[in-house]
């Protein structure tokens, strides 16, 4: 074999090795799935001959071509270039013959939006343009659920509002307050032939949220009590519970003094352990099996303190909005977390990565959000109102599709934490202020709503 046979086999594999490594390339990539993955975009057609695609969001720009009436282009994103609000001083980044550049607003029409929503996750002004120079039309509650139309901003700027029709008219709202939610997935009717009255009562006509509807009351009649974790060393309040199947890791503290206690499931003490460090006021705790972890909330924070049940060892993390509580869900094998204006959920990953995030149904009362549970693709959410040592409220909803199924009133304390065990049942840490702190075990199962 010559020299130039050689050269020449070199060069065949080398290209069959680029063929392949191109159309593996192509593939796409097995169990990987972000809801955020795809970006916000609108469709519009071109509205007359020799439109120019331009370089800038300026008339004076730069032209990439020139646009034929009827093309059909990807609206990317609207920029002011002005305060004032007509429609020469706003353009779409749009995407047309495989370039990407900027077409004045009044340049298209037929103009199609995607289905992308979202939540507020604070108060905000909704205004006539992506700025707080513009005027405010008026104020959205925490936990609305809006249609997201665009992203927008003003020219040269990087702070990225929202478009959207409020009371309908076009409105914009900060983007850092908006979290981007899921799209429903339909889920069954359930049949209600059979169910405990309990079940019953949620799966009656579940609903997206709005006006609270109460619908079962948890009391010292139907709940067993299990065993008492009244205070330890001093630190007297219990905060949030985690649940193993053998093992409960009881959060105890207040502004000074944390600890985490951990009970067997028959309610035998095993072990204290004392804060490497202060959190503040902790407010709830979950366990995480994937990473052998239990996360720590702090109350009305976006902080999260991790702690090794095995080695001892706290460490930090944190999501992306205010948190009250979380719990881990072992048939989504997500994290749910809890706060005053919404629910989130999280892929389990120790980093929180937001996967979805919907609004919370209205008391009509002031409330003070406590920790939460979750189990077999629902979320509890315990919720305090005025007489918070007394009456308390379990709000409930299924993940799926996100319905709110229903409130139920619990009258022996304050909700701390509730947490599913393997049986089904929801356990409910329950505070009182000057009498023994108890779990309960309730007669809900998560079975029966499946």
């Amino acid at each position: 074999m010559n020299k130039n046979h050689i050269l020449l086999i070199i060069k065949q594999s080398a290209l069959i090795f680029l063929i392949a490594v191109t159309a593996f390339s192509a593939l796409p990539l097995l169990g990987t799935f972000d809801v955020h993955a795809a970006s916000i975009s609108a469709s519009g057609t071109i509205s007359s001959d020799g439109t120019k695609l331009r370089k800038k969001p300026s008339s004076s720009s730069g032209t990439l071509s020139s646009l034929e009436a009827g093309m059909v282009v990807t609206i990317k994103e609207e920029v002011f270039t002005s305060k004032k609000d007509p429609s020469k001083t706003r353009w779409y980044k749009v995407k047309a013959g495989g370039k990407t550049g900027y077409v004045r607003t009044d340049n298209i029409r037929n103009i199609v939006y995607g289905s992308e929503r979202g939540v507020t996750v604070d108060e905000l002004n909704y205004r006539t343009g992506p700025g707080t120079g513009f005027k405010s039309r008026g104020v959205l509650d925490w936990g609305t659920e809006i249609k997201i139309m665009l992203p927008a901003r003003v020219k040269n700027s990087k702070e990225v509002w929202y478009k959207t029709k409020i009371k309908g008219k076009t409105s914009y709202l900060i983007k850092k307050y908006v979290a981007r939610t899921t799209a429903p997935e339909p889920s069954p009717k359930p049949m209600l032939k059979g169910k405990p009255k309990v079940a019953k009562a949620l799966l009656s006509n579940p609903t997206k949220g709005g006006k609270a509807r109460y619908v079962y009351t948890f009391n010292s009649k139907n709940c067993k009590r299990l065993f008492s974790v009244t205070g330890y060393s001093g630190v007297t309040t219990p905060q949030g519970m985690a649940f193993t199947g053998k093992r409960y890791y009881v959060l105890y503290g207040n502004d000074y003094g944390q600890r985490i206690v951990t009970y067997s499931a028959k309610g035998k003490r095993l072990k204290a352990t004392r804060f490497s460090f202060s959190i503040g006021h902790p407010n709830g705790i979950t366990w995480d099996p994937k990473t052998r972890k239990c996360y720590i909330f702090k109350g009305h924070h976006p902080k999260i303190y991790t702690w090794d049940p095995k080695t001892n060892k706290f460490g930090k993390s944190k999501t992306p909005y205010n948190a009250s509580g979380g719990a881990y869900d072992a048939n989504t094998k997500m994290i749910y977390a809890s706060s005053k204006p919404c629910m989130f959920t999280y892929n389990v990953n120790g980093k929180f990565k937001l996967a979805s995030a919907f609004g919370r149904c209205d008391h009509k009362f002031w409330h003070s959000a406590q920790d939460c549970g979750a189990g077999g693709g629902f979320l509890f959410h315990g919720i305090s109102g005025r007489n918070y040592r007394t009456v308390n409220y379990l709000d409930v909803y299924r993940i799926s599709d996100r319905k709110y199924l229903g409130s139920i009133k619990v009258t022996m304390g304050e909700i701390e934490s509730a947490v599913v065990g393997k049986d089904g049942y929801v356990r409910l840490l329950i505070n009182h202020k000057s009498t023994t702190d108890y779990i309960w075990k309730t007669p809900l199962n998560i079975k029966d709503l499946q």
